[in-house]
């Protein structure tokens, strides 16, 4: 082999060692993700056992959570006073994030992340004048006991 057919090879074999596991790792991911994605939103919902065992009901006048031993909590959208995230370290194998919905001393809500109803939740919560979405981003990539406040009614 002469000098050029050699200096393209090594810079193929160069380009396919430094770029080929970024490509590969991002289409293997986004095709990992297409899979999950299609998959009837019953049989994600499965995956998150006992999570999914939680179903919360929103109106517009109230949040509850009815859990999975038969006690519903609630708590009136007028009488909400501060939502916070606990999260714990231990998951994935058990529930680790938990939404606090917290009203008057009577009322409040302790919903884990994965119930049924839960994208709904959320995205109710975010339409509060003044939901902090970057603490509700810095709780989701806790792994350790903390406590994050993503809205506190106006006073």
């Amino acid at each position: 082999m002469d000098f050029i057919t050699l200096l393209i090879l090594a810079i193929l074999i160069y380009l396919v060692l430094h770029f080929g596991p970024r490509i590969f790792g991002s289409w293997m991911s986004s095709r990992v993700l297409a899979k999950v994605m299609a998959q009837p939103s019953d049989a994600r919902r499965a995956q998150l056992d006992p999570e999914s065992q939680f179903v919360v009901h929103i109106t517009e006048s109230e949040v509850s959570c009815h859990r999975p031993d038969g006690i519903v909590e609630t708590v009136r959208w007028n009488d909400l006073e501060r939502i916070n995230i606990l999260t714990n370290s231990d998951g994935p194998f058990a529930p680790d994030c938990f939404w606090l919905l917290i009203g008057p001393e009577t009322a409040g809500c302790c919903i884990p992340q994965g119930a049924t109803g839960d994208t709904e939740l959320l995205a109710r919560m975010q339409e509060l004048p003044g939901f902090n979405n970057q603490i509700f981003m810095e709780a989701m990539g806790s792994t350790q006991e903390a406590i994050f406040t993503c809205w506190e009614k106006a006073a």
